[in-house]
């Protein structure tokens, strides 16, 4: 067996509505600071006061067997304290009793990183189990949906978590 891996593109996230709690993190592009022609990625500021969401779609990969772990690769402008990441899942197989639009999300995973001590927006990596991944399986309709449990007593990051890049890993079959 090997690992599969998604890319989650951060221009590819939706994010909510922004309604009551259905807040959602600020989409922006950011410009690096080398040479000309500099760099330009896009990242999704969450808030630390405040729980902002944003989903992906995707048909999960043939090769799909097992064990999704969610990957976060994030920066913040502190170096002390952490970021508590929360992720969950729901999956549609085909002919399902359940349409994707009411088909409800499986029990949050949640994981806890403290940002870089050494300097300010170095890229930090987050990794989730996704223990609860509502039965998914090869060929279903994923939307996986990211968070930041900004209320959560042990988020301390009094920055925005910058969210530059995700990745869901999979055991293939």
């Amino acid at each position: 067996m090997a690992t599969g891996s998604i890319l989650l593109p951060i221009s590819g996230a939706v994010p909510s509505d922004g309604s009551t709690t259905n807040a959602a993190p600020e989409i922006i592009r950011v410009k690096g600071s080398a040479a000309a022609p500099a760099p330009h990625f896009v990242e999704a500021r969450f808030d630390p006061s405040t729980d902002e969401h944003v989903q992906w779609s995707f048909r999960m990969p043939q090769d799909y067997s097992s064990a999704p772990v969610l990957k976060l690769l994030w920066k913040a402008n502190v170096t002390a304290n952490s970021v508590v990441w929360g992720s969950r899942l729901s999956a549609v197989t085909p002919a399902d009793v359940d349409t994707p639009n009411e088909h409800a999300f499986a029990t949050a995973n949640t994981a806890t990183t403290a940002a870089n001590a050494t300097e300010a927006r170095r890229l930090v990596e987050t990794s989730i189990t996704l223990t609860n991944a509502d039965s998914v399986a090869a060929g279903d309709l994923v939307i996986l949906q990211v968070y930041r449990d900004a209320d959560n007593a042990s988020d301390t990051v009094t920055s925005d978590a910058e969210l530059v890049a995700a990745s869901l890993e999979y055991t293939t079959a």
